[in-house]
């Protein structure tokens, strides 16, 4: 009987050992496939933060599509950044960060980590000024006040709130650029997307009997920033596209909304030069 049962304690303790092995070679097989891993490319996408994901829509995609929230939000994160990564693609070699296909989380976790979150105001484009408007400029800078400050402080003992109405926006600083070096190093890319943050909403114009009947436009917004391999922001700002309160399925929001984001953010870049 006691033959019988250090024999069984024998198998168990070989079974923990196998596994422990196991886990072990599995961790660091995936180490080794992500520094093995091989794609060149000039511009690189950077999905969004699955913490930046915020949609008014998630009960209807996920009713539609018959998914749990969680793969429904994984999967719009990752369409995105791969038809962002298609659009440039079409005239510059692109794609996404593979750490980012991996399957686990904490692989994206030294790019993350490594930026920080700025909430902006949107961006202006630049125009080109004629003659007599940078004369016009000039002259009406002269006598031009300085705005008042923006948000709610103390001033002359008072209590003064001048709240910001400009579209703002959700911008990156690199504050460690140690990874773009590695990214560049690993696949040659030069120029980095960041997929800031993802929103789908309901605009604030649409009326009660429209939300209430269903029939509205739903509000696409896609913050993003691109920076060199420096860190250095070469442009920023969102792309919004409208997309009909009836189309729940992932295949449309994807096949349709998703490229023509990524076609803008890219004619944005091109503009940029």
């Amino acid at each position: 009987m006691i033959k019988i049962i250090a024999s069984l304690l024998l198998i168990i303790a070989v079974g923990f050992s196998s596994q422990a092995q196991d886990d072990t070679y599995n961790t660091e097989e995936r180490k080794a496939q992500l520094s093995t891993d091989s794609m060149n490319v000039d511009i690189m996408v950077i999905p969004a933060n699955y913490k930046l994901y915020s949609s008014y829509f998630d009960r209807q995609m996920i009713e539609a599509n018959n998914i749990s929230f969680h793969d429904l939000r994984d999967t719009i994160l990752s369409s995105l950044a791969d038809e962002v990564a298609l659009a440039f693609n079409d005239s510059v070699p692109s794609g996404v960060i593979l750490e980012s296909k991996s399957g686990y989380p904490i692989d994206m976790d030294f790019v993350y980590e490594s930026i920080q979150y700025t909430y902006e105001v949107v961006p202006q484009p630049k125009e080109k000024e004629s003659t007599f408007g940078k004369w016009k400029n000039k002259v009406s800078k002269k006598d031009k006040k300085p705005e008042p400050k923006k948000g709610t402080y103390m001033e002359g003992g008072q209590i003064v709130s001048n709240p910001e109405t400009r579209p703002m926006y959700t911008n990156i600083k690199v504050l460690n650029n140690d990874f773009l070096y590695l990214l560049n190093k690993r696949y040659h890319a030069k120029t980095f997307v960041f997929i800031n943050h993802y929103e789908m909403a309901i605009s604030t114009s649409t009326h009660q009997v429209a939300i209430q009947s269903d029939n509205y436009p739903r509000i696409i917004v896609v913050h993003f920033t691109i920076v060199d391999v420096t860190g250095t922001e070469i442009h920023s700002g969102v792309v919004t596209r409208n997309a009909s309160s009836y189309d729940n399925k992932l295949d449309y929001l994807i096949g349709t909304s998703f490229y023509q984001i990524g076609r803008e953010i890219m004619i944005n870049w091109e503009n940029s030069k």
